[in-house]
């Protein structure tokens, strides 16, 4: 068995072994799996987002509990040994049988050394542009890999905002980029790509919501953050539950398919033209935002702020500074707009949940916060236009 006890009998020294993938998805997804003996009995443990999951099992079938936390990483893929380690001695040791081939001081550095897969080498410039694209989806899916089994595990907010972002990075890009793709395939995988990230909308809404009341809400509002804290058990369970559908699973495949061979109408376009053409739209856009705009227009804004961003991401590797400054710049501004609409959603949400109560102390309470999410809405309305000045100077520096 690969798994012992080290030969002085000591519980704190024991010999791991490392699995992962034939490609590494796992140390991709920033996840360790391992399997080693306890008492005798061997443990397989899966450490997540500095979370230690195990369970028992045997030297060759992960146990199902952690197979499920693992899907998404490991979805259609055999899990190989990849190194054995003894560790609690002084030093880290890397095994062949009983034979030390190398020593370490710390297992950091052991993981990073034998583990963890090299670099992807830098994208050519001049390469064409569906492998820009395609390197671009395959760190999305990585990041999809990486927080599925936070989800899954907790309920960590930032792993399903990071969710999220991977989610929308993909669906714009690939929206950016349509005429490279067949279309049919094109349309389908992005509205099951809009799905996915509505299972997610209520969670993250409240996340945001229930963080800020947090701060402001005070004695008087706790009868409407109880009753958000119940709405945001019941988001967090849907989004869990789409997790585990079949149809979350086959887009897995359908995004592991869209990496390796999408099907492509032409293999090459200008990824400057294609960012040039969503800052003119964000800019036309802009120019038409009057001071008296609904809050429908500001998000709008917003959207086409993040496509443009996300165009600009695809194309640094080609307009280099000028790209990076232009992404920098559209994150100053998305700050801006994401309050603005951080605000309207918690108004929305803070009057949805009181509308299903009787209690005139929740009602009273939901007012007050109603009126401080108001007015965190005019502020951020208030930096709009300096916002997109900034924004707007970059574009035309990147773009023109």
């Amino acid at each position: 068995m690969a798994d012992e006890i080290s030969s002085n009998g000591s519980p704190d020294v024991f010999v791991a072994t490392y699995h992962d993938t034939a490609d590494r998805r796992l140390a991709r997804a920033q996840i360790a799996l391992r399997r080693r003996l306890r008492n005798g009995t061997g443990l397989w443990e899966a450490e997540i987002g500095g979370e230690v999951l195990s369970a028992p099992g045997g030297p060759t079938t992960l146990p199902e509990e952690l197979a499920r936390r693992l899907t998404a990483p490991l979805r259609n893929r055999k899990i190989e040994e990849v190194v054995r380690l003894r560790t609690g001695t002084e030093d880290v040791a890397l095994l062949e049988g009983q034979h030390v081939l190398r020593s370490y001081k710390s297992l950091d550095k052991a993981l990073r050394d034998t583990v963890t897969p090299a670099r992807e080498k830098r994208m050519r410039r001049r390469a064409p542009a569906i492998e820009h694209v395609r390197a671009y989806l395959r760190t999305q899916v990585a990041e999809i890999e990486r927080t599925d089994p936070l989800v899954r595990s907790g309920d960590d907010p930032e792993a399903v905002h990071d969710f999220r972002v991977a989610v929308r990075r993909m669906r714009s890009v690939l929206k950016s980029t349509e005429a490279l793709f067949e279309k049919d395939w094109l349309k389908s995988l992005r509205e099951e790509l809009r799905w996915i990230g509505g299972e997610f909308a209520a969670a993250r809404d409240l996340d945001v919501l229930l963080a800020r009341l947090g701060k402001e809400a005070g004695s008087e509002g706790a009868p409407v953050v109880k009753l958000l804290e119940t709405e945001r058990r019941r988001a967090w369970k849907r989004t869990r539950s789409a997790l585990s559908g079949e149809r979350y699973l086959k887009l897995l495949d359908r995004l592991t398919a869209a990496v390796e061979a999408p099907p492509v109408r032409r293999a090459d376009l200008s990824l400057e033209a294609v960012a040039r053409r969503e800052f003119k739209n964000l800019r036309r856009a802009a120019r038409k935002l009057g001071r008296k705009a609904s809050p429908d227009q500001v998000h709008r804004l917003r959207i086409l702020a993040k496509r443009a961003r996300y165009a600009a991401e695809l194309a640094e590797p080609v307009a280099g500074k000028r790209a990076r400054r232009f992404v920098d710049a559209a994150r100053q501004f998305q700050d801006v707009v994401g309050s603005h609409q951080d605000a309207v959603v918690a108004a929305d949400r803070i009057r949805a949940v009181v509308d299903r109560t009787k209690s005139m102390e929740s009602a009273f309470a939901a007012g007050r916060l109603v009126e401080r999410t108001t007015a965190r809405r005019r502020k951020a309305r208030r930096k709009l236009p300096r916002a997109w000045k900034r924004l707007e100077r970059q574009g035309r520096k990147a773009w023109a």
